[in-house]
């Protein structure tokens, strides 16, 4: 689709170095944390969270998306060139459990701000998931699949990529598949966690897909906003897979971590999805196809494992930080 007049004129400014405002819902979650660390040297951020994220070491506007005028008074002040949409209710089982809380904070939270979108004329990058789909399909999902959710936050988050298709203006929605990273709940944080106390971890081998690292999610974003824009620019909306290449397990997921820590004292024990008898089902296989991504992006998507390598060594590293920060306070603090 050919560009405006207006739409030209917004990539000039940014051609021409001006810096724009990104605001980034979900600021102090896993993907909204390291999105604004690698989108700072670039663009001004405005962070939103319904909740402080003393982490990020920056001010952040505290609102929660489902309040209306709050977030009209945001966006307002701030005007926004870009809206990058992370935050959202990701426990999968307890989505299942609480499904009005998880319809509210993914669909309705959702509409909030696709109407201020559309009445600020700013484009929404909107974060969805390979749970979408149901699992069944032999090979890899494509954008223009259709959606069969097995689940709560599966459904929720189909429901939101429909609302965006059919009332946004400019969008790109982006599924994503078993994101990790230093700052939240994560597989590989889990797995780190259960072998602090045990030797034989339970990990089931029947579901199949694409480890994603949030800094190579992250990283993809600042290409599509510095050298690509007009996958986000352009008007209507578009559909792309982001994610690390290769596929795996779950329980050869767990036994790379393993093996890359040096714990061979740990064993994993696969098991299967019923034997697990979790309360939300799972695909079988969620593995999405990266080609049109790739494409469009000018780029291939690492391998999973190197991501991973990565994701350990920066996991360590911070850990270490937190340690030193908590034992200077704690010497520091009057006794």
């Amino acid at each position: 689709m050919v560009a405006s007049l207006e739409e030209r004129q917004v990539y000039g400014e940014m051609m021409a170095g001006a810096r724009q405002k990104v605001l980034i819902t979900g600021v102090g979650g896993m993907l909204g944390t390291d999105l604004a660390e690698i989108l700072k040297n670039d663009f001004e951020i405005i962070g939103l969270d319904k909740k402080p994220a003393p982490h990020l070491g920056r001010p952040i506007e505290i609102c929660d998306l489902l309040q209306e005028r709050k977030l009209r008074d945001v966006m307002l002040a701030h005007q926004p060139s870009v809206l990058i949409h992370c935050a959202a209710l990701t426990d999968v089982d307890y989505c299942e459990e609480h499904p009005e809380e998880a319809k509210a904070q993914n669909v309705e939270a959702t509409r909030n701000l696709v109407v201020l979108a559309n009445e600020l004329d700013v484009p929404i990058i909107f974060f969805s998931t390979d749970y979408v789909f149901g699992g069944t399909r032999e090979g890899e999902y494509l954008e223009d699949d259709t959606g069969k959710p097995l689940s709560v936050y599966g459904r929720t988050k189909w429901e939101a990529e429909e609302l965006i298709r059919s009332t946004a203006k400019r969008a790109a929605l982006c599924r994503i598949s078993w994101l990790y990273g230093v700052y939240g709940r994560s597989f590989p944080r889990a797995i780190l966690g259960q072998t602090e106390s045990v030797r034989n971890i339970r990990v089931v081998s029947d579901q199949t897909g694409r480890p994603t690292y949030t800094k190579d999610v992250a990283g993809a974003i600042l290409r599509m906003l510095s050298e690509k824009k007009e996958m986000v620019f352009d008007s209507g909306v578009r559909m792309y897979h982001i994610s690390n290449s290769g596929q795996v397990t779950w329980a050869g997921f767990a036994r790379f971590i393993l093996e890359k820590l040096g714990r061979s004292d740990v064993t994993v024990e696969e098991i299967s999805s019923r034997e697990l008898n979790r309360p939300a089902p799972r695909p079988y296989n969620s593995v999405l196809s990266l080609k049109k991504t790739e494409s469009a992006l000018g780029i291939q998507f690492r391998p999973w494992e190197d991501a991973v390598a990565d994701f350990l060594v920066e996991l360590a590293d911070t850990k270490k930080k937190e340690a030193a920060k908590a034992q200077e306070k704690a010497e520091g603090d009057p006794q």
